[in-house]
Order: C-alpha cells, then sequence, then structure tokens
C-alpha cells in the first residue's frame, strides 16, 4: 500500500472568520463550512465531547484542499507561536502571480512579512509572511516565462 493523493491539509485555529480572512485575501475560496461532534469524532480524535466547526477553502482548478478547524469544545488555551526554525510542520508554500502586490495587500491587513523578499537561484521570488495565529506561509513566485 502507498500514499495516493493529498486530499486536503488541516489547520486548528482559535479565530475561524480571521483565518477564512486572511487566506482569501490570498485568494483561496471558501468551499463549504460545517460543525462535526459526537460519538464518530470523539472516537476518531481519543476525545470525549468533541465539538468543531469547519471550513473547507481552495482554488477552482485545484483538488487539493485546506481544512480550517475551530475547536468549540474542547477549547484551546495554549497555543504558543512557534519560531521560524522550531521543528515540526512549520508552513504551507502557495506558488503565487504578482508577488509584491499580495504581500502588499496582506500587510496592508495586519500581516507582516517574516524577511526580505528573496530571489531563489533566479527561479523563484519568495517571501515568509505570518498570518493569524502565528500560521507561516510561504510565497513563491516563478521568474520568467511560465
Amino acid at each position: 500500500m502507498s500514499i495516493k493523493r493529498t486530499d486536503h491539509i488541516s489547520l486548528n485555529v482559535l479565530n475561524l472568520e480571521e483565518a477564512i480572512y486572511f487566506f482569501s485575501l490570498c485568494g483561496l475560496e471558501v468551499r463549504g463550512r460545517w460543525e462535526v461532534k459526537g460519538e464518530l469524532l470523539d472516537r476518531l480524535l481519543n476525545l470525549e465531547g468533541a465539538e468543531t466547526e469547519c471550513a473547507a477553502l481552495g482554488l477552482p482548478s485545484e483538488p487539493i484542499w485546506l481544512e480550517l478547524v475551530r475547536f468549540k469544545h474542547p477549547r484551546d488555551t495554549a497555543s504558543v507561536i512557534q519560531s521560524v526554525h522550531a521543528s515540526g510542520l512549520r508552513h504551507l508554500c502557495f506558488e503565487v502571480t504578482e508577488l509584491a502586490a499580495l504581500v502588499e495587500r496582506l500587510a496592508d491587513n495586519g500581516y507582516q512579512s517574516i524577511g526580505d523578499v528573496a530571489n531563489y537561484e533566479n527561479e523563484y521570488r519568495l517571501c515568509y509572511v505570518r498570518g493569524p495565529e502565528g500560521v507561516i506561509i510561504e510565497l513563491a513566485e516563478k521568474i520568467g516565462p511560465v
């Protein structure tokens, strides 16, 4: 057996509306929203009384999607914003067009780049941005003909 494909990526968030807003600024569209609770969720997560509200975001032309999950119960009270070099899953990368305009739009909404825009081997212009709750995204713009 092997992995067939990537279906989705899930991020737990404290403020679902802010996370939706941030990823919408990046160009993702809301595909759906739902709530989950009950025995199945409790069994999957090994929790008692788990209750979530979720949103699916994605690009119209891409099958992979981003799932944002806010736990209504139990609530997370110990979230810590990690540094860019901490171990673990650290960022999501999106290939973009018009990198400078996107970085400016995000900054205008309070989401600052972590460092400078950098040229990677004359192939990509790259930039890291910290979003809500410490989420880090990497923005990559192809240099030259696409």
